[in-house]
């Protein structure tokens, strides 16, 4: 796969974790379309309902759809039909539902954009979720902590033929040595050196999560939950700016 060039603005990602739809607008507002994409999740698709992604794109904003569909493959394609007419930019599946289910979710939809001309949506597979450690992940049978875990999730996503993998910011670098860099990684777990963990256990700063290769940086309250959100936003922007160019300088050399 061929990866999009991305500019800064595209690499921030901003989720949007209220759950009322003028909160939603609000923030559509206040963000200022600083940034290209944002993320809606759950707790604002289960709060006000799908109608809300048309609400976020009159806005100018492209979409990463966070619902890690998980189910039987049959189940999964059958969601995947309904998703493709939200028009959405991104989408989330799990990669616990196995290689199967990715694969026959990625199929239906190259199957629909091929029959509509269009781009397909970018699908993303989630790992490991950034709230686990691995003694949380020993505790329900994983026998190896998270890295070794998050790489092998890594490995089932990639075989599937899925576009990109969503991990924490520390096992990134790990995946790029091991898989190379011909697909995409979105990673949660994002803060400031100045914000508290929160429920996250597997965190790292936006300039150290590009350094190791990350392509999209997920951030939420870190930046929404601020008085000024716009200064919030550029200081994250300066900071993925500043890896991208140390990391091209390091290439050079």
């Amino acid at each position: 796969m061929k990866k999009k060039r991305l500019e800064i603005k595209d690499k921030l990602i901003i989720s949007i974790d209220v759950s009322k739809k003028n909160d939603v607008i609000s923030l559509c507002k206040r963000i200022n379309n600083k940034v290209t994409t944002l993320k809606l999740g759950l707790e604002v698709i289960y709060s006000t309902d799908f109608s809300i992604i048309e609400t976020v794109k009159s806005f100018g904003y492209k979409i990463l759809l966070d619902l890690k569909l998980l189910d039987i493959p049959n189940t999964v394609t059958g969601a995947i039909n309904s998703i493709y007419k939200l028009n959405i930019d991104m989408v989330t599946i799990h990669v616990l539902g196995g290689k199967e289910m990715l694969s026959v979710a990625r199929d239906k939809l190259q199957e629909l954009s091929e029959r509509n001309k269009e781009l397909p949506p970018l699908m993303f597979g989630v790992t490991i979720l950034t709230s686990l450690g691995s003694v949380d992940l020993r505790g329900m049978g994983f026998k190896d902590g998270y890295l070794s875990t998050v790489l092998n999730l890594a490995g089932v996503a990639i075989d599937s033929g899925i576009e990109g993998i969503i991990c924490s910011p520390n096992e990134v670098r790990a995946i790029r040595e091991k898989f190379g860099n011909n697909f995409y990684i979105a990673t949660p777990g994002i803060r400031l050196k100045r914000d508290s963990a929160g429920d996250q256990k597997r965190i790292n700063t936006p300039g150290n999560a590009v350094l190791n290769g990350s392509d999209f940086i997920i951030a939420g309250r870190s930046i929404t939950g601020k008085d000024n959100i716009e200064e919030n936003i550029e200081i994250y922007l300066n900071e993925i700016s500043k890896a991208l160019k140390s990391n091209e300088s390091y290439k050079s050399n």
